[in-house]
């Protein structure tokens, strides 16, 4: 379960969600506000019609709408996302080794705040006492 707090409300609420935004109270409220945005977006005649052509900003090719949030053309839309994936997976696996840490159940959760409670990610975290405590006994064996 994952904590949120209502953009609406300020109501802090728990969800199966990663991504939710509203509280159950809120959520109509929200849809029903999307609603009248895309029929106000509709009625000035701004909205893109599936099936329309439009004009591709990065190549300039004629393409059809095949979708209602659709901005680019097929073969632009498919660099993008290409472009985006691909140096991420192979910058990590070029440059890092990756290491498994098991610990008790519950010290997870408490690793993580302690963590946090000193401004650093759980990884930083567990670099920097990595590095004291080769220091502490690289400095003992001298």
């Amino acid at each position: 379960m994952f904590k949120h707090k209502c953009e609406m409300c300020g109501l802090e609420f728990e969800t199966n969600n990663t991504r939710a935004k509203y509280c159950i109270y809120c959520r109509d409220k929200a849809q029903a506000a999307r609603n009248r945005a895309y029929a106000e977006k509709k009625k000035s005649g701004n909205a893109v019609k599936i099936g329309s052509e439009q004009v591709c900003p990065i190549c300039g090719k004629t393409y059809t709408v095949t979708s209602g949030s659709q901005k680019y053309c097929k073969e632009c839309t498919a660099n993008k996302k290409r472009k985006k994936s691909a140096p991420n997976t192979e910058y990590l696996k070029g440059h890092y080794d990756y290491i498994r840490v098991n610990v008790p159940k519950g010290e997870r959760e408490k690793i993580k705040a302690y963590a946090e409670s000193q401004g650093m990610s759980v990884n930083k975290l567990l670099l920097t006492a990595l590095e004291e405590y080769k220091e502490k006994h690289n400095g003992n064996k001298q």
